[in-house]
């Protein structure tokens, strides 16, 4: 997890960079750290595109309360995208989404004892007008990547940064292409 004095500094090199990026945009919950070690690319991915986010535990069935309080915090800080994990019934992410207008990414996560089924179907089968947008079973990179999309339509620096980012994509494929050959 990142220290409150490197996310200090991250901010107001943010601040400096962009400023009208001064304080946490995404929300990463999880239910332990654990599983915030399990996704660590979703942060790798927000800190390459430098959007600041905040991390924070919170489980939807151990602890509902801390939960309900983490929920009721999100709109009044500015969050503008939350992206939750869980594994087995990951009832996180739909928590969540019950509970505020703000998208919610979640990432199935895999489980000990269906291979992380569990997980993407309790996310993917949520109830009309209560939606999780999903990605595929550990999927924590691409998570990153739809937020980073999200915000690009309020963040037009970030919509660049995108079509750079799908450049070298294809770039890869390339050379990968020419390297196969």
């Amino acid at each position: 997890m990142t220290s409150r004095k490197s996310h200090t500094i991250k901010h107001d090199y943010l601040r400096n960079k962009h400023p009208h990026i001064d304080r946490p945009i995404v929300s990463i919950a999880a239910p332990s750290i654990y599983l915030v070690n399990k996704i660590k690319e979703t942060k790798e991915v927000l800190d390459s595109f430098e959007i600041p986010y905040s991390v924070s535990i919170v489980a939807a069935h151990r602890a509902p309360r801390k939960t309900l309080r983490y929920i009721d915090e999100l709109e009044s800080s500015g969050i503008e995208v939350i992206i939750a994990c869980g594994s087995g019934s990951a009832h996180l992410p739909g928590m969540i989404a019950s509970l505020t207008s703000i998208p919610v990414i979640g990432i199935p996560l895999v489980s000990d004892h269906l291979g992380g089924i569990d997980s993407l179907l309790s996310m993917l089968q949520m109830p009309a007008g209560v939606p999780v947008a999903t990605v595929g079973i550990d999927s924590a990179y691409n998570a990153g990547i739809i937020a980073c999309q999200i915000l690009s339509l309020k963040y037009p620096h970030l919509k660049n940064m995108i079509r750079s980012h799908k450049s070298m994509l294809e770039q890869t494929v390339e050379l990968e292409d020419r390297t196969a050959n």
